[in-house]
Order: structure tokens, then sequence, then C-alpha cells
């Protein structure tokens, strides 16, 4: 499932990212990795907050859509 249907407060793993390939390299630059740990701190009015890395990153939900979980 996209990281954008994830629950506060839960972790995930990272399966795949979707998306052209200048989609995936700006999420990969990001450290939007397969296999990578992730936490969804929390989703507003269209961004999504998540943990990754031991930082926080905010992106727009558009974005969450290509982290699939």
């Amino acid at each position: 499932m996209p990281v954008s249907m994830g629950t506060n407060g839960s972790c995930y793993t990272i399966m795949r990212v979707t998306g052209s390939g200048a989609v995936r390299a700006h999420l990969n630059s990001m450290g939007f990795n397969p296999g990578t740990q992730i936490m969804v701190i929390s989703k507003l009015s269209g961004n999504v907050i998540l943990a990754v890395k031991d930082t926080r990153v905010a992106i727009n939900e558009e974005q969450a859509r290509h982290i699939l979980v």
C-alpha cells in the first residue's frame, strides 16, 4: 500500500518506490529506499510527515503515493 494510506504512529518498511525516473531519484535522495524503515508522524492537509533515518521529512501526498510499504 502507499505510505499515504498509513496511520499516524505506525512503522513500515519500504518495499518499492514508483514513479518516473526523476520522482524516484528525488525520493531516493531523501532516503526513501527499499528496505528502509519509516514511521508516519502525521498527515495534515495534503502533506505527510515521515521519520526516516533519524530525521523528519515532509512530503506532499502525491509523492507519498509513490512510496509503497
